[in-house]
């Protein structure tokens, strides 16, 4: 179990945080989030720093998501989180316009991929581009969408991908052995 847990949370200047019932809100400058706080679990905020404690040793792993959860809400109300999505293929690009991106990676025609609410993008090159949010699990399923539309391909790895992810190349079959 990580030790984590047991060191309390720093909340940054501007961010609030409440205890309502089974929740935690946290609010910030750029948005406000809530965590389910689950049984077994206490939260305490003692001004700038948040506590999380369990009931006994069997809610160790309840304690450490509840924890982890908290501190993604502080830091993505604070600063925002982002992931930057490479697009490689011959030909393949992207277009940004508003909350919506038009992706050309393969397909007979464009596909238009609407973003949703929380999730800003900002884009660099037609082959790259980046996304915004308070939110960690939204941006991550977000990530997961995008690449959906086209997977990396385990050959010539074209595909869309995340920035830095590890990719193996399969090796092809020599001709005639």
């Amino acid at each position: 179990m990580s030790r984590l847990a047991s060191k309390p949370v720093v909340c940054e200047q501007g961010v609030t945080v409440q205890v309502q019932g089974a929740q935690v809100k946290v609010k910030g400058p750029k948005g406000e989030l809530a965590v389910p706080i689950p049984e077994g679990i206490e939260v305490k905020v003692e001004g700038a720093h948040i506590h999380v404690a369990r009931r006994d040793d069997s809610f160790k792993a309840l304690q450490g998501l509840t924890w982890s959860l908290v501190r993604n809400a502080v830091v993505g109300v604070s600063k925002q989180f982002s992931r930057k999505i490479e697009i490689v293929g011959k030909g393949w690009r992207s277009t940004v316009k508003g909350d919506v991106i038009n992706l050309q990676v393969g397909h007979s025609h464009p596909v238009d991929f609407k973003l949703p609410a929380g999730v800003t993008v900002t884009q660099e090159n037609p082959g790259s581009f980046t996304l915004f949010s308070h939110d960690k699990q939204l941006l991550g399923q977000t990530c997961v969408n995008i690449q959906s539309l086209r997977p990396v391909e385990p050959y010539k790895l074209k595909g869309i991908r995340l920035q830095g992810q590890v990719l193996r190349q399969k090796v092809r079959k020599a001709a005639g052995v």
